[in-house]
């Protein structure tokens, strides 16, 4: 069932393709095979400003290792997706998993193996169209 504002989307749009992927994901996340649940002790909340650039800094140390473990099940043939979905829940889910308090659950990352014929980088825009040089929307050196 969609939300107030999911509802009013176009299912044609970016957007409503990136909720209609999401909730096929949820309709299914119970028959992946591993749900890899990555955390960090503390939370961004813990950060101070001053100290490493906060927040910002907290979630920059680490998502490099969530992403390192997507690139490496990616080269075993796993599929991978990043998925906040249960972060909705992560006071039940971390009872059932025995996750304390103190410790910030990330992400639900679902790895299985791939099973289509079409594994392939996703449609990107070329680098240089989003790439700016020491100006916003400045593409040339």
């Amino acid at each position: 069932q969609k939300g107030a504002v999911a509802s009013k989307v176009p299912e044609s749009s970016t957007i409503g393709k990136i909720i209609s992927s999401s909730d096929y994901l949820a309709e299914i996340l119970e028959k992946v095979p591993v749900l890899a649940i990555p955390c960090s002790l503390g939370s961004p909340e813990d950060m101070e400003e001053g100290l490493g650039g906060g927040r910002q800094g907290w979630w920059g140390s680490v998502l490099p290792a969530v992403w390192s473990y997507m690139l490496a099940a990616r080269s075993r043939g796993l599929g991978t997706a990043w998925t906040t979905l249960h972060l909705r829940y992560a006071n039940r889910v971390g009872e059932q998993l025995g996750i304390p308090e103190t410790v910030t659950q990330l992400a639900c990352i679902p790895t299985a193996y791939y099973t289509g014929d079409d594994f392939r980088p996703g449609a990107r825009k070329p680098a240089e169209d989003v790439t700016y040089w020491n100006h916003w929307k400045k593409t040339e050196i």
